[in-house]
């Protein structure tokens, strides 16, 4: 597996409240993005982030249909460490944060997401495939890690073959590029030039918000 990943503040937020994990090795793939109006959105993605590698060092992905199960409590556990980061200063009251955790094999793929973050399939020949359904309406958040109620996951468990690409990314990428350009730039070079290619795509249609993304080929 090839995989490549890039976050960026943009040009007009004052810090960056995306993050971001991989472990190449073993096909895990994350991202997080801050919910907007929250406060402390860079604290809720981190501590995500941070708690998924615990996660991973502690009890990697298993493998196979376990793999499902294994996604699904490694979000409720991540839910779980936000609220408890928030629990420790009433200023933190309601953060939140988006979350898209991936486990990416030789022959399949294993999603699990919470929120608008996205992730799409680039098949070797074929088009572009949305892979998550945003849990929003009317711009409001349905779920998200540390809102003050219960998540739950969607999992998503489709075949990958050789060549095949996964995107993983945050609205920053989604809100300023179209399907039609993210499909020609995810399948342009290598990993890191397509990944370069949809962070430069979004900074230079106005970067109005955080961009992450990470892109991995089967």
């Amino acid at each position: 597996m090839q995989v490549a990943a890039r976050t960026e503040v943009g040009h007009v937020r004052s810090r960056n409240e995306d993050a971001m994990y991989v472990a190449a090795s073993l096909g895990v793939l994350a991202v997080a993005d801050g919910l907007g109006g929250h406060p402390d959105g860079d604290l809720a993605s981190r501590t995500v982030t941070a708690h998924l590698e615990e996660t991973v060092d502690a009890a990697p992905p298993p493998g196979g249909e376990a793999t499902a199960g294994w996604l699904v409590e490694s979000l409720l556990a991540a839910h779980r460490a936000v609220l408890a980061v928030a629990a420790q200063d009433d200023a933190r009251t309601g953060m939140a944060t988006t979350a898209v955790l991936g486990v990416l094999g030789a022959e399949e793929l294993w999603l699990a997401h919470v929120g608008d973050s996205r992730a799409y399939l680039l098949p070797a020949a074929d088009d572009l495939r949305p892979l998550t359904r945003d849990h929003g309406l009317g711009g409001y958040i349905t779920q998200a890690l540390g809102l003050d109620r219960g998540i739950e996951p969607d999992v998503t468990h489709l075949p990958v073959a050789a060549g095949d690409r996964v995107l993983l990314c945050t609205d920053g990428l989604t809100n300023m590029v179209s399907d039609k350009e993210i499909a020609r730039l995810l399948g342009e070079g290598d990993v890191q030039r397509a990944v370069d290619g949809l962070v430069d795509a979004a900074l230079a249609a106005g970067g109005i918000d955080n961009v992450t993304v990470v892109v991995a080929e089967a």
